[in-house]
């Protein structure tokens, strides 16, 4: 609270400006604004769906790295009632980005599944939804507004940032999920559906590509393994276009 937020909004859109031409000069063809107007790359966005509170950690991941280890309980989002988009999330941020790029801008957004996974159906009121099935349609759907208003303002080119898939990958965090009550082996088709309802209205010429990443945060990592576990539905049941993938490493 040093300086107010027009003043940091001044700094932040400089910020962009400066990552986006150098994205630019690179020679790449989309940039992004590098999410320097954001806090946390998830919770900056689920945080904004009413009803959606943070409680504590209900994980607890180790981060490696060269220098050994070290665990981190991450916070959990809980779902407190009926989920709902009271108003547009990154939309304002898309169109700054839009309109300092000349290249194609490209917005990311965390995946759904996030929603769910670190807490599992006991973060998730029995009240507001006696039936997960109605959760994961109040998602999709809340999802779908939001892409909706991102391609109403020119969006033609969306990352969604999805960790679990990977994490679905890694013997420990599979023990982990199995702790909170839910089955890693089902997961997958039930993400695979999620994200295939949250993209149903996406306009056509608009590409979705799907990032995966293993937790990566200052030189660490949180999970290894292969993508045998979830290869399958990963690339034959999901309605993307592309795919940002971790791969040809050892803990990859």
């Amino acid at each position: 609270n040093e300086i107010g937020q027009d003043e940091l909004g001044r700094i932040q859109h400089d910020a962009i400006r400066a990552v986006v031409r150098l994205q630019e000069d690179l020679g790449f063809k989309l940039a992004t604004d590098g999410e320097y107007n954001r806090t946390f790359w998830q919770r900056d966005f689920l945080l904004k769906f009413e009803n959606v509170r943070e409680t504590a950690a209900k994980l607890t991941v180790r981060f490696h790295s060269a220098a050994g280890t070290r665990d981190h309980s991450p916070p959990t989002l809980r779902i407190a009632g009926r989920l709902a988009r009271p108003r547009a999330i990154f939309v304002d941020d898309f169109k700054f980005l839009k309109s300092t790029a000349t290249v194609t801008p490209k917005i990311t957004i965390p995946s759904p599944t996030t929603l769910h996974f670190r807490g599992g159906r006991e973060a998730i009121d029995r009240k507001a939804y006696p039936d997960m099935a109605e959760f994961y349609a109040d998602l999709a759907r809340v999802y779908r507004e939001e892409i909706a208003d991102l391609a109403a303002a020119g969006c033609r080119y969306l990352q969604i940032d999805e960790v679990n898939f990977a994490y679905l990958c890694d013997p420990a965090l599979r023990a982990q999920v199995r702790n909170i009550g839910e089955e890693p082996d089902t997961l997958p088709t039930t993400y695979a559906r999620l994200l295939n309802e949250a993209l149903a209205s996406r306009p056509t010429g608009m590409v979705v590509c799907l990032h995966l990443c293993r937790g990566n945060f200052a030189g660490a990592w949180v999970a290894e393994g292969g993508y045998d576990p979830v290869a399958e539905i990963l690339f034959n049941d999901i309605a993307v276009d592309g795919y940002f993938l971790e791969y040809d490493s050892p803990r990859a």
